[in-house]
């Protein structure tokens, strides 16, 4: 009984899976936009957790995608390795080596315990967002997918750049809870749907490349990582917020 249960559980989150990914928003984002920065706060973040964002924009819209990592993760001194790492995975998703950058500043060190200056982050920011010509960022939000202080700064010092730079539209990747963040596609069976949100759902395919662009950061593939992207909800869906400020527009 339990098998046959089991096995119909797997057949319709599948099918369910298949129709979401096929079924795809006629318009990939409420607006129009040329240029997005992905700012991230470890190399691995921009396929750990916004996989779903860069495929479904890399297949949907014509937008130049950015990802600025303000660290280059050189908390065991892999640093300069994780550097390339982070390149190599962006460009299996399609991303140029042009557009993608990790930030080395004294500042802004990888760690849990290292809360980065909100001030320095929106330098930084500013700086990538006028030479590149960026009108639109997208991030972690106030809890950080999973509470790390590094991603949690990362979304204050993007805050602190749009509330003075209001024209620039901020979206904040929303954290989900823990009980949902490890069941992958099952999720998709859940009627939680929040109209406030954009939601990018991964097709096989694009988690295929997700998968692959992980693949390309050896220096981090422990065995835990191997199960969180078999069974993560971010690497098959990303729910997106319009932020408070952004725009004139206000979230909740």
């Amino acid at each position: 009984m339990w098998t046959v249960l089991l096995s119909s559980t797997c057949i319709l989150s599948l099918l369910t899976y298949a129709y979401f990914s096929i079924a795809q928003f006629q318009e990939i984002l409420p607006f129009s936009t040329n240029n997005i920065v992905i700012v991230t706060a470890h190399p691995d973040d921009e396929c750990m957790f916004f996989g779903p964002t860069v495929t479904c924009l890399r297949t949907l819209t014509k937008s130049r995608i950015h990802v600025l990592c303000l660290s280059t993760g050189n908390a065991d001194g892999l640093g300069s390795m994780r550097k390339k790492e982070l390149v190599k995975s962006c460009q299996t998703l399609g991303i140029q080596p042009s557009h993608v950058k990790a930030v080395e500043n004294s500042g802004l060190q990888d760690g849990m315990q290292n809360k980065w200056d909100s001030e320095l982050i929106s330098e930084i920011i500013k700086e990538y967002v006028v030479k590149q010509k960026i009108d639109t960022i997208i991030t972690f939000d106030g809890h950080g997918v999973s509470g790390h202080v590094n991603h949690i700064s990362s979304y204050n010092g993007a805050r602190h750049y749009v509330n003075m730079n209001p024209n620039i539209k901020l979206y904040r990747l929303v954290s989900i809870p823990l009980v949902r963040k490890y069941i992958g596609i099952l999720d998709l069976l859940l009627p939680i749907r929040n109209t406030d949100e954009t939601t990018f759902i991964s097709s096989p395919f694009a988690y295929l490349a997700t998968h692959k662009a992980m693949r390309q950061h050896k220096s981090q593939l422990v065995w835990f990582r191997w199960l969180y992207v078999t069974f993560s909800r971010y690497m098959f869906v990303n729910d997106l917020v319009l932020d408070s400020n952004s725009n004139g527009l206000q979230t909740k």
